[in-house]
């Protein structure tokens, strides 16, 4: 019994301590010439001859693109593939940090020049689910509220098309948002 216990109590830690891998394409040596999507997506990376040498897991690894390869990319935002064709660069699988369930989450990230503010909250309506607003610094704004959502520029009024979860087109770019409604993770991207 005691050993029980003990392989619950290893098996809860192991869950809080779960940890999944985003993707970061980095096409050449150039500054900011990269393309990342949010962890879970399914990528394979083959060779000329088919052959998969590289593919997503939760484990981290990176492979050095020293010659021919294509990449396929199968985000859930879209029901096609996006396909790299790479002699150059290299693809990362990293770590995204862990997280805890609380009733609140507010955030504040930022990249390539972009701040993102977001506050995730439980859902009044949906038991066990999550809502979402996110704001750039932009001024794109993604609301997602009890299974209905909504973008917009600077106001309310000049809304935004949403394709699938959650790619977002805008005259300032192009917002790629992956927002899981069970635990609250957010993962996202701008590209002018």
């Amino acid at each position: 019994m005691k050993t029980l216990y003990t392989l619950i109590a290893l098996m809860h830690i192991v869950t809080l301590n779960a940890q999944n891998t985003y993707l970061k394409i980095t096409k050449s040596n150039k500054a900011n010439d990269y393309v990342m999507y949010p962890p879970g997506t399914k990528f394979e990376l083959k060779t000329k001859e088919g052959y998969i040498i590289f593919k997503n897991s939760d484990n981290p690894g990176v492979i050095e693109i020293d010659e021919a390869y294509t990449l396929y990319v199968y985000p859930n935002w879209k029901d096609d593939s996006d396909i790299y064709k790479l002699s150059e660069g290299k693809l990362e699988k990293i770590l995204t940090s862990s997280y805890y369930k609380t009733d609140l989450k507010r955030h504040i990230t930022k990249l390539n020049k972009i701040t993102a503010e977001y506050t995730v909250t439980d859902s009044k309506k949906r038991e066990g689910k999550k809502n979402l607003k996110f704001k750039l610094s932009n001024g794109i704004t993604f609301e997602f509220n009890d299974s209905k959502y909504r973008a917009y520029l600077y106001e309310e009024e000049n809304y935004l098309n949403i394709e699938g979860k959650y790619l977002i087109e805008s005259e300032l770019g192009t917002l790629k948002l992956s927002f899981n409604t069970s635990n609250g993770i957010v993962w996202w991207v701008f590209e002018d």
